[in-house]
């Protein structure tokens, strides 16, 4: 995100909790040493009668560990966190940010910090795609951007995600992301029957045992598969160069 020309902080604190729940407080530049993806959330997430937003926790199989989120949104980008590769881990509202510059006094509370492998940080706040717009949005989204700039963190101001039919094909994969028994057994038997494009489920004797296994090898990146399409039986997967008995992503 573009950062505005007019801003200016002058004084940003930090508030989070660690791991073991001991509250916290530090300047912007010494949170850049923080592991915010192992921190829980630092507000409790309202939960009441009619409202808007499904507030609900997220099992991330990049973390094993619940995460909670304010709403569905939140909890879709969540599963496509978990299929990145690259990401290494991430949590929900890890942080608020009580900051003071030349248009007032303000605070925030990020949706998420993302952590990727190569140590690089992002935050990323996920909005109500009809809410982008909005001049309140607009001017937090600013100056959390103004914060991660000096952090030297990544800022995305989100909605829905790009690529409907790949991200309605990685909902369906989270549904194997678990290690399943038996996966062991077949694993070996089907990365080497996948070593040329084949149909998700016809190289095998056992297909609706067999079905599962494939999906999660899917989901762990050690079988790919076309995701701009529908998810089908009749899809066709190959086994990547990076598949191992320890499975490719996770």
């Amino acid at each position: 995100m573009k950062l505005a020309a007019d801003l200016q902080l002058r004084s940003v604190q930090v508030r989070y909790l660690h791991p073991d729940g001991q509250e916290e407080r530090c300047s912007l530049e010494d949170a850049a040493e923080v592991a915010f993806e192992n921190c829980g959330a630092v507000r409790r997430i309202p939960h009441r009668a009619d409202q808007a937003h499904t507030p609900s926790t997220h099992w991330s199989s990049t973390t094993n560990r619940m995460i909670e989120c304010e709403s569905y949104l939140e909890s879709v980008w969540m599963t496509l966190l978990d299929f990145n590769p690259e990401v290494s881990g991430f949590s929900g509202q890890p942080m608020q940010l009580f900051g003071v510059d030349d248009r007032g006094s303000w605070k925030a509370t990020p949706d998420l910090f993302v952590r990727r492998l190569d140590g690089s940080a992002t935050i990323m706040e996920v909005k109500n795609p009809a809410r982008l717009a909005d001049a309140k949005v607009k001017a937090t989204a600013e100056r959390v951007a103004a914060c991660c700039a000096v952090a030297g963190w990544g800022y995305e101001l989100v909605g829905e995600p790009p690529g409907r039919q790949r991200t309605i094909n990685v909902l369906a994969l989270a549904g194997y992301r678990r290690e399943m028994v038996g996966v062991s057994h077949y694993r070996a038997q089907l990365l080497s029957l996948a070593g040329e494009p084949v149909q998700l489920v016809s190289f095998t004797a056992e297909p609706l045992v067999a079905r599962a296994v494939v999906l999660h090898l899917c989901w762990t990146g050690e079988l790919t598969v076309d995701l701009t399409r529908p998810l089908e039986d009749t899809s066709l997967v190959q086994a990547t160069a990076a598949s191992s008995g320890a499975g490719a992503r996770r």
